[in-house]
């Protein structure tokens, strides 16, 4: 067999062949690693800084990454977190841009005409209203409409909500007529929905409720839910967890206008109903005990806020243990109620006792943490422990510093309650030494009126000594 000489040409081109072979293999492997980067990052991103670093690194990928690289469902998420993070900081270009996104994956993941695509084209179709773009806006919602129409019934209750926004285009621009014509086939449909009269139906309308109250309807919100209520009283009894839900609802509604009696009245119909059908000691009492005890603060009855939320805590503790976090909202919340009761002492107690539980759970970015803190600090001045409770709200400022940023309007106003804590703190510095000092005055002038007085009586009760008289 004849000899084969490899000639130093021959090598360097195999090396550069073999090293052309393997490069897309790696390349692959470190695109799937960045993706995987990518959708962790976005989903525990939890600072300014930490989405930004999501940002870029989606924009470098984003051409690079072939689409089996990517898990569908971790992937929306992390868009979506982009997204709300987005909308939270006023940037709705890019969370147009990101909301696109979800959508594509959307329709790669169900196909383009899934009844599942109505929910990212609404949200896509709501920021691009809030830019101003109404003519995309519409273009979003009119095709949302089309796959309701399409897959479900044009007279679907889902189609009330998407007609209403494009009324709302439609006045925009300028264009009543189109907004009565859409405004007509909405009450044709909700006509037919208040014809309903079993408790599944009175379940549609209760979400068509919720649907409404997303929009900023409260007033059609709750003429639905009183429809919902009314025929679940008919149809099913006034035991029924929907009935619950409908009634907590209202309550809400009551409450956020104002009229605290009778959301407290709606609460406490929902809590005896949920006791009966569940009896006394189940978790879904815990939700409708805080509602109603922050129903009872303010109206000013603090006995009986206290006294239900002493309830709270003991259930959450029976059902979770010490350190649940719902536990930590009960003391937080018996904290807040003692301090409305000016008594600090008891206060500072139960809001440390929270404390303890927010930094064991969330550390960082807690809401809880955060609310724990700002009434920690606002007791601490009630006892006039101002060093302290600077040092609380300084924490306090960092927390808002790296979850909402330093322009955000909670940060700026926790910034001017700290600025009030230091003038405080300043004028009171300056009022002990001149305090001091009037004292020091005063008991030197004591001092002086002591000596004197001394000095006389010492002349009044020596004994008198006739002085001698001289001799002529």
């Amino acid at each position: 067999m004849p000899s084969i000489r490899c000639r130093p040409g021959f090598l360097v081109g195999a090396a550069i062949l073999l090293t052309l072979w393997h490069v897309p293999l790696q390349a692959a492997g470190s695109v799937a690693r960045d993706w995987e980067a990518f959708i962790t990052l976005a989903l525990q991103a939890d600072t300014p800084q930490a989405f930004a670093e999501a940002d870029t690194l989606f924009q470098h990928l984003r051409p690079l990454s072939p689409k089996e690289e990517r898990d569908p469902a971790r992937l929306v998420q992390g868009l979506e977190r982009l997204v709300r993070f987005h909308r939270q900081q006023h940037h709705l270009t890019q969370a147009e841009f990101y909301q696109t996104q979800v959508l594509q994956q959307s329709e790669a993941q169900w196909g383009v005409s899934n009844l599942w695509l109505v929910t990212p084209l609404s949200d896509l179709a709501t920021i691009q209203f809030d830019q101003g773009h109404f003519s995309r806006s519409r273009v979003s919602w009119e095709r949302a409409l089309a796959i309701v129409e399409e897959t479900a019934n044009p007279n679907h209750l889902l189609a009330v909500r998407i007609l209403a926004q494009l009324a709302a285009i439609a006045l925009a621009q300028n264009n009543p007529e189109e907004a009565s014509r859409l405004h007509q086939r909405m009450a044709d449909i909700q006509e037919q929905v208040l014809m309903m009269e079993t408790p599944g139906d009175a379940i549609v309308l209760a979400h068509q409720a919720q649907y409404q109250l997303l929009d900023g309807h409260k007033e059609v919100a709750a003429s639905l839910f009183q429809q919902s209520k009314e025929i679940l009283m008919e149809t099913s009894g006034p035991y029924h967890t929907t009935r619950v839900e409908v009634l907590t609802a209202l309550a809400q509604l009551d409450y956020d206008d104002g009229d605290y009696p009778q959301a407290t009245e709606l609460l406490k119909s929902a809590l005896a109903i949920s006791e009966n059908m569940r009896g006394t000691h189940h978790p879904d009492l815990v939700p409708l005990l805080q509602k109603l005890a922050t129903s009872y603060q303010k109206m000013g009855k603090l006995n009986q806020s206290r006294s239900t939320i002493v309830r709270t805590l003991a259930l959450v503790e029976e059902l979770y243990g010490v350190d649940h976090e719902q536990g930590a909202e009960a003391l937080l919340a018996l904290a807040d109620n003692l301090r409305l009761e000016n008594q600090p002492g008891p206060a500072v107690e139960f809001y440390n006792r929270a404390l303890v539980v927010w930094r064991n759970r969330d550390p960082v970015s807690g809401t809880g943490l955060l609310r724990t803190l700002m009434g920690l600090s606002r007791v601490q001045q009630m006892q006039g422990r101002l060093n302290a409770a600077i040092q609380t709200h300084q924490e306090v400022l960092g927390l808002l510093a790296k979850t909402v940023g330093i322009h955000h309007p909670d940060y700026l106003a926790a910034q001017r309650y700290q600025a009030e804590l230091v003038t405080e703190l300043g004028a009171k510095q300056q009022i002990v030494p001149a305090t001091f000092s009037g004292l020091a005055q005063q008991l030197q002038h004591m001092q002086e009126r002591l000596r004197i007085e001394g000095e006389l009586r010492m002349v009044q009760d020596a004994p008198f000594v006739p002085y001698p008289m001289r001799r002529p």
